[in-house]
Protein backbone atom coordinates (compact mmCIF):
# COMPACT_ATOMS: atom_id res chain seq x y z
CA UNK A 1 0.00 0.00 0.00
CA UNK A 2 1.91 3.01 -1.08
CA UNK A 3 0.74 6.23 1.07
CA UNK A 4 2.00 9.94 0.37
CA UNK A 5 4.37 11.03 2.30
CA UNK A 6 6.23 13.97 3.62
CA UNK A 7 8.13 15.28 6.63
CA UNK A 8 7.28 16.81 9.85
CA UNK A 9 10.11 18.48 12.13
CA UNK A 10 12.64 16.62 10.00
CA UNK A 11 10.60 12.75 9.84
CA UNK A 12 9.13 11.29 6.74
CA UNK A 13 5.41 11.02 7.53
CA UNK A 14 2.38 9.34 5.91
CA UNK A 15 0.44 12.76 5.06
CA UNK A 16 -2.53 11.02 3.88
CA UNK A 17 -2.77 8.50 6.88
CA UNK A 18 -2.64 11.78 9.39
CA UNK A 19 -5.30 13.45 6.85
CA UNK A 20 -7.31 10.58 7.09
CA UNK A 21 -7.24 9.90 10.67
CA UNK A 22 -7.54 13.44 11.97
CA UNK A 23 -10.52 14.09 9.25
CA UNK A 24 -12.52 10.66 10.64
CA UNK A 25 -11.65 12.20 14.70
CA UNK A 26 -13.57 15.53 13.38
CA UNK A 27 -16.38 13.81 12.13
CA UNK A 28 -16.76 11.79 15.29
CA UNK A 29 -16.93 14.72 17.52
CA UNK A 30 -19.51 16.42 15.30
CA UNK A 31 -21.51 13.22 15.31
CA UNK A 32 -21.23 13.03 19.37
CA UNK A 33 -21.85 16.84 19.40
CA UNK A 34 -24.70 15.76 17.22
CA UNK A 35 -25.81 12.57 18.89
CA UNK A 36 -25.72 14.04 22.61
CA UNK A 37 -27.10 17.55 22.46
CA UNK A 38 -30.58 18.07 24.56
CA UNK A 39 -30.77 14.54 25.56
CA UNK A 40 -33.87 13.84 28.11
CA UNK A 41 -34.04 11.52 30.86
CA UNK A 42 -38.15 11.82 30.41
CA UNK A 43 -39.21 8.95 27.50
CA UNK A 44 -42.19 10.98 26.10
CA UNK A 45 -39.01 13.53 25.25
CA UNK A 46 -37.06 10.83 23.81
CA UNK A 47 -36.15 10.71 19.80
CA UNK A 48 -34.60 8.59 17.05
CA UNK A 49 -31.36 10.11 18.08
CA UNK A 50 -31.82 9.43 22.12
CA UNK A 51 -32.31 6.07 21.51
CA UNK A 52 -29.18 5.35 19.05
CA UNK A 53 -27.11 6.86 21.18
CA UNK A 54 -28.25 4.95 24.38
CA UNK A 55 -27.76 1.87 21.98
CA UNK A 56 -24.08 2.49 21.30
CA UNK A 57 -23.83 3.62 24.70
CA UNK A 58 -25.49 0.25 26.17
CA UNK A 59 -23.51 -2.29 23.59
CA UNK A 60 -20.04 -0.59 24.82
CA UNK A 61 -21.02 -0.28 28.68
CA UNK A 62 -21.93 -4.15 28.33
CA UNK A 63 -18.43 -5.13 26.50
CA UNK A 64 -16.60 -3.06 29.89
CA UNK A 65 -18.46 -4.51 32.41
CA UNK A 66 -19.02 -8.07 31.02
CA UNK A 67 -15.12 -8.51 30.80
CA UNK A 68 -13.75 -5.87 33.94
CA UNK A 69 -16.16 -6.36 36.46
CA UNK A 70 -17.47 -3.47 38.84
CA UNK A 71 -14.90 -1.11 37.50
CA UNK A 72 -15.70 -1.63 34.03
CA UNK A 73 -17.70 1.84 34.23
CA UNK A 74 -14.33 3.31 34.21
CA UNK A 75 -13.29 2.20 31.11
CA UNK A 76 -16.04 2.97 29.13
CA UNK A 77 -15.18 5.72 27.02
CA UNK A 78 -11.86 4.54 27.13
CA UNK A 79 -13.63 1.23 25.15
CA UNK A 80 -15.92 2.96 23.29
CA UNK A 81 -13.26 5.55 21.61
CA UNK A 82 -11.70 2.86 20.18
CA UNK A 83 -14.68 1.05 19.08
CA UNK A 84 -15.72 3.87 17.04
CA UNK A 85 -12.62 4.83 15.81
CA UNK A 86 -11.73 1.76 14.71
CA UNK A 87 -15.35 1.48 12.54
CA UNK A 88 -15.20 5.19 11.03
CA UNK A 89 -11.51 4.72 9.61
CA UNK A 90 -12.44 1.27 8.61
CA UNK A 91 -15.39 2.84 6.70
CA UNK A 92 -13.41 5.10 5.33
CA UNK A 93 -11.01 2.67 3.33
CA UNK A 94 -13.83 1.60 1.55
CA UNK A 95 -15.43 4.76 0.38
CA UNK A 96 -15.31 5.15 -3.40
CA UNK A 97 -11.78 7.22 -3.57
CA UNK A 98 -10.53 5.80 -6.96
CA UNK A 99 -12.92 8.22 -8.48
CA UNK A 100 -10.80 10.92 -7.86
CA UNK A 101 -8.24 9.80 -10.54
CA UNK A 102 -11.10 11.40 -13.01
CA UNK A 103 -9.88 14.96 -12.00
CA UNK A 104 -6.62 16.50 -12.75
CA UNK A 105 -5.65 17.69 -9.59
CA UNK A 106 -5.75 14.11 -7.61
CA UNK A 107 -2.86 13.26 -6.16
CA UNK A 108 -0.34 10.82 -8.11
CA UNK A 109 2.22 8.19 -6.54
CA UNK A 110 5.32 7.06 -8.47
CA UNK A 111 5.59 3.62 -9.85
CA UNK A 112 8.05 1.32 -11.34
CA UNK A 113 9.19 2.46 -14.95
CA UNK A 114 8.60 6.22 -14.34
CA UNK A 115 4.83 6.00 -14.78
CA UNK A 116 3.07 7.91 -11.68
CA UNK A 117 -0.30 6.17 -10.98
CA UNK A 118 -3.31 7.76 -9.44
CA UNK A 119 -3.67 7.97 -5.30
CA UNK A 120 -6.60 5.11 -4.43
CA UNK A 121 -6.95 6.10 -1.00
CA UNK A 122 -6.53 3.90 2.22
CA UNK A 123 -8.40 3.63 5.87
CA UNK A 124 -5.69 4.67 8.27
CA UNK A 125 -5.90 1.03 9.77
CA UNK A 126 -4.21 0.25 6.62
CA UNK A 127 -1.23 1.49 7.74
CA UNK A 128 0.57 -0.41 11.16
CA UNK A 129 1.53 2.93 12.50
CA UNK A 130 -2.15 3.84 13.32
CA UNK A 131 -2.73 0.21 14.90
CA UNK A 132 0.53 0.19 16.71
CA UNK A 133 -0.58 3.42 18.06
CA UNK A 134 -3.96 1.88 19.36
CA UNK A 135 -2.24 -0.95 20.37
CA UNK A 136 0.08 1.05 22.40
CA UNK A 137 -2.38 3.06 24.09
CA UNK A 138 -4.61 0.08 25.30
CA UNK A 139 -1.16 -1.66 26.66
CA UNK A 140 -0.33 1.29 28.59
CA UNK A 141 -3.72 2.01 29.74
CA UNK A 142 -3.84 -2.15 30.76
CA UNK A 143 -0.41 -1.40 32.51
CA UNK A 144 -1.58 1.49 34.70
CA UNK A 145 -4.68 -0.28 35.93
CA UNK A 146 -2.90 -2.76 37.77
CA UNK A 147 -0.75 -0.35 39.17
CA UNK A 148 -3.62 2.35 40.07
CA UNK A 149 -5.15 -0.33 42.03
CA UNK A 150 -1.73 -2.38 43.33
CA UNK A 151 0.88 0.19 43.09
CA UNK A 152 4.26 -1.08 43.30
CA UNK A 153 3.01 -5.19 44.01
CA UNK A 154 1.59 -5.15 40.60
CA UNK A 155 4.82 -3.46 38.85
CA UNK A 156 6.84 -6.43 40.95
CA UNK A 157 5.18 -8.85 38.81
CA UNK A 158 7.23 -7.43 35.86
CA UNK A 159 10.79 -7.81 37.72
CA UNK A 160 12.96 -10.89 38.34
CA UNK A 161 13.17 -10.36 41.98
CA UNK A 162 9.84 -10.21 44.55
CA UNK A 163 10.49 -8.08 47.50
CA UNK A 164 7.91 -8.44 50.16
CA UNK A 165 7.42 -8.84 54.34
CA UNK A 166 8.26 -12.90 53.94
CA UNK A 167 12.01 -11.65 52.34
CA UNK A 168 13.42 -11.82 48.62
CA UNK A 169 12.09 -14.49 46.25
CA UNK A 170 13.27 -14.73 42.99
CA UNK A 171 10.37 -13.94 40.16
CA UNK A 172 11.34 -16.23 37.07
CA UNK A 173 7.73 -15.95 35.81
CA UNK A 174 8.28 -12.53 35.13
CA UNK A 175 9.84 -13.57 31.92
CA UNK A 176 6.24 -14.59 30.83
CA UNK A 177 4.65 -11.42 32.10
CA UNK A 178 6.69 -9.24 30.17
CA UNK A 179 6.56 -11.58 26.71
CA UNK A 180 3.06 -10.82 27.28
CA UNK A 181 3.08 -7.75 27.94
CA UNK A 182 5.00 -7.30 24.25
CA UNK A 183 3.12 -10.05 22.30
CA UNK A 184 -0.59 -8.36 23.05
CA UNK A 185 0.12 -5.03 21.43
CA UNK A 186 1.83 -6.88 18.56
CA UNK A 187 -1.04 -9.02 17.62
CA UNK A 188 -3.56 -6.57 18.51
CA UNK A 189 -2.00 -3.97 15.73
CA UNK A 190 -1.01 -6.98 13.35
CA UNK A 191 -4.43 -8.29 13.15
CA UNK A 192 -6.44 -5.24 12.51
CA UNK A 193 -3.71 -4.19 9.86
CA UNK A 194 -3.81 -7.34 7.87
CA UNK A 195 -7.34 -7.63 8.02
CA UNK A 196 -8.13 -3.89 6.81
CA UNK A 197 -5.27 -4.19 4.09
CA UNK A 198 -6.83 -7.90 2.99
CA UNK A 199 -10.11 -6.53 2.81
CA UNK A 200 -9.28 -3.07 1.03
CA UNK A 201 -7.18 -5.33 -1.81
CA UNK A 202 -9.80 -7.41 -2.17
CA UNK A 203 -12.10 -5.06 -2.82
CA UNK A 204 -9.89 -3.39 -5.50
CA UNK A 205 -9.30 -6.37 -7.34
CA UNK A 206 -12.92 -7.16 -7.85
CA UNK A 207 -13.68 -3.46 -8.63
CA UNK A 208 -10.62 -3.61 -11.51
CA UNK A 209 -11.98 -7.10 -12.40
CA UNK A 210 -15.83 -6.79 -12.39
CA UNK A 211 -18.57 -3.73 -12.95
CA UNK A 212 -21.29 -4.02 -9.85
CA UNK A 213 -22.91 -6.61 -8.16
CA UNK A 214 -19.73 -8.90 -7.22
CA UNK A 215 -17.84 -5.71 -6.05
CA UNK A 216 -21.67 -4.07 -4.39
CA UNK A 217 -21.71 -7.89 -2.46
CA UNK A 218 -18.01 -7.73 -1.22
CA UNK A 219 -18.49 -4.20 -0.04
CA UNK A 220 -21.11 -5.00 2.47
CA UNK A 221 -19.20 -7.98 3.29
CA UNK A 222 -16.37 -5.98 3.87
CA UNK A 223 -18.94 -3.45 6.22
CA UNK A 224 -19.87 -6.46 8.23
CA UNK A 225 -16.05 -7.30 8.72
CA UNK A 226 -15.47 -3.93 9.84
CA UNK A 227 -17.98 -3.77 12.70
CA UNK A 228 -16.51 -7.08 13.23
CA UNK A 229 -12.76 -5.41 13.22
CA UNK A 230 -14.01 -3.17 15.70
CA UNK A 231 -15.96 -5.51 17.92
CA UNK A 232 -13.32 -8.10 18.61
CA UNK A 233 -10.32 -4.69 18.91
CA UNK A 234 -12.85 -3.28 21.85
CA UNK A 235 -13.49 -7.24 23.44
CA UNK A 236 -9.70 -7.58 23.29
CA UNK A 237 -9.16 -4.12 24.89
CA UNK A 238 -11.86 -5.09 27.80
CA UNK A 239 -9.82 -8.32 28.20
CA UNK A 240 -6.95 -7.40 28.68
CA UNK A 241 -7.37 -4.37 31.65
CA UNK A 242 -10.14 -7.02 33.10
CA UNK A 243 -6.96 -9.14 33.41
CA UNK A 244 -5.47 -6.44 35.07
CA UNK A 245 -7.93 -5.85 37.40
CA UNK A 246 -8.30 -9.03 38.49
CA UNK A 247 -4.34 -9.44 39.00
CA UNK A 248 -4.62 -6.35 41.02
CA UNK A 249 -7.64 -7.24 43.11
CA UNK A 250 -5.82 -10.53 43.59
CA UNK A 251 -2.50 -9.32 44.96
CA UNK A 252 -4.65 -6.74 47.11
CA UNK A 253 -6.49 -9.86 48.85
CA UNK A 254 -3.51 -11.89 49.22
CA UNK A 255 -1.69 -8.82 50.91
CA UNK A 256 -4.79 -8.56 53.19
CA UNK A 257 -4.57 -12.24 54.38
Amino acid sequence: MQHISGEILGKTVHIDTLYFAWSCMGLILVCALIMGSNLSIETKKYSIRQHISESIFGFIRWIAKSNIGKRGDNYVFFIGSIFIFILVNYYAGLLPWKMGSLFEWWPQLPSEGGHAHPWHGASPCADINVTAGIAILVIITYFMSGIFLAGFKYIQMFLPINISKHGIKLNLLCLIEIMDLAIRPLTLSLRLFANTLAGETLLASFISMMALILPAAVLGFEMAVGVLQSYLFAILTAVYIGSAVQHAEHLLHDEHH
